[in-house]
């Protein structure tokens, strides 16, 4: 059963920030779905929320899961 996961996001300034975030999050096994804007990521899928936050700051921007 998939779950939403929905994280807040910093420095994210333009659509290629989007981009980049988004692709991160897509490669991930079990994102089913992610929609991305500067300021949140809405995801879909089974992951677990510490991986989420990894990949997107492993493409280069800080995350956190929103209370």
């Amino acid at each position: 059963m998939s779950k939403e996961t929905v994280l807040t996001l910093d420095g994210l300034s333009c659509n290629g920030c989007v981009n980049s975030v988004t692709e991160a999050l897509l490669m991930l096994d079990g994102v089913d779905m992610a929609e991305v804007t500067l300021y949140e990521a809405i995801v879909t899928g089974n992951v677990d929320e510490k991986v989420l936050i990894d990949a997107v700051e492993e493409a280069g921007f800080d995350a956190q899961v929103k209370q």
